[in-house]
C-alpha cells in the first residue's frame, strides 16, 4: 500500500472501523473472499515469464503477491487467536517460496483457517485488544479481519498497474 496522507489514512481508518462494526462476520468473510478471488484472477493473468520481471516498481508481480500472502497469513494468525482467546501471538511473518500456485494455496488455507476460528468466536469479544497498523493506527481483530480484504484490494490495484506497464 502506498503511504496515504494523514487525511487519507484517517478517512480509510474510519471506513474500516465502520465496516467492521456494522457487518456480520459472514459479510466480512464474503468481502475478504471476493477480494482474494479478484487478486488471484489478476495474478493468473500474468504469463509465467512476466511473474519475476520488473517495471519501475520495486517489486515484480510475484514479489507483490508473496508479500500479500505472507503478511495476510501473519495477520490472520493474530486475528484468529485474538478473536478466540483474547491474546495476540504476534508471530513473525512467515517466508513462503515465490511460486504462484503455492502462494495461492497458502492464501486459501489461511482464509479457511481464519474463518473456521473467527466463526466460532463471540463477534463482540476482545474488541478492546488492539494492535498498531503502520498507517491506520490501532485496530481490533474485527477491523484487522476486514483489513485483510482491503490489503488484497490495494495489491490487486498494484498488480493491475504492473500488468499495464512494460516488462523489463
Amino acid at each position: 500500500m502506498s503511504d496515504p496522507t494523514p487525511e487519507e489514512a484517517g478517512r480509510i481508518r474510519d471506513w474500516i472501523r465502520a465496516e467492521a462494526a456494522s457487518k456480520s462476520l459472514e459479510a466480512i468473510r464474503d468481502a475478504v473472499s471476493e477480494r482474494y478471488r479478484v487478486l488471484n484472477e489478476t495474478m493468473e493473468a500474468f504469463p509465467p515469464a512476466d511473474l519475476a520481471s520488473t517495471t519501475g516498481d520495486e517489486w515484480a508481480p510475484i514479489d507483490a503477491y508473496r508479500h500479500l500472502v505472507e503478511w495476510n497469513w501473519q495477520i490472520g494468525e493474530d486475528v484468529l487467536h485474538t478473536a478466540l482467546m483474547g491474546e495476540r501471538p504476534g508471530n513473525p511473518r512467515p517466508t513462503f517460496p515465490a511460486e504462484r500456485e503455492a502462494l495461492a494455496a497458502r492464501l486459501a488455507e489461511s482464509a479457511e483457517s481464519v474463518w473456521a476460528h473467527v466463526s466460532a468466536a463471540d463477534p463482540g469479544a476482545f474488541l478492546d485488544l488492539t494492535w498498531e497498523h503502520p498507517f491506520f493506527g490501532q485496530l481490533n481483530w474485527r477491523e484487522w479481519y476486514f483489513f485483510l480484504g482491503v490489503h488484497a484490494f490495494d495489491h490487486t490495484r498494484q498488480l493491475l498497474a504492473m500488468k499495464d506497464s512494460p516488462r523489463a
